[in-house]
């Protein structure tokens, strides 16, 4: 892991087409803006963990769904216990 002391508007590259400069820092939050070609993803380390869950799941045969209704809410009691919707 490389650690590096960089300043609001210092930027760092990585390889010649991904450029990461520091927007803005308080004493809790640093924001990033990060410049990379459409095909490569970038992604919250939370999210990438997530994705790797579910791709390591879906590889294992086992995949865990929740219903959700329209407004955003678990589907009603009915629907997921086999019941028609």
């Amino acid at each position: 892991m490389l650690i590096i002391r960089r300043r609001v508007g210092e930027r760092i590259v990585i390889g010649s087409n991904i450029e990461i400069t520091v927007a803005s820092a308080t004493k809790s939050v640093v924001r990033l803006a990060i410049h990379a070609p459409k095909g490569i993803p970038v992604l919250r380390g939370e999210v990438h963990d997530a994705v790797v869950e579910a791709n390591v799941a879906a590889a294992s045969g086992f995949i865990e769904l929740e219903l959700v209704d329209d407004d955003g809410t678990g589907g009603d009691d009915e629907a997921s216990e086999g019941g028609q919707p």
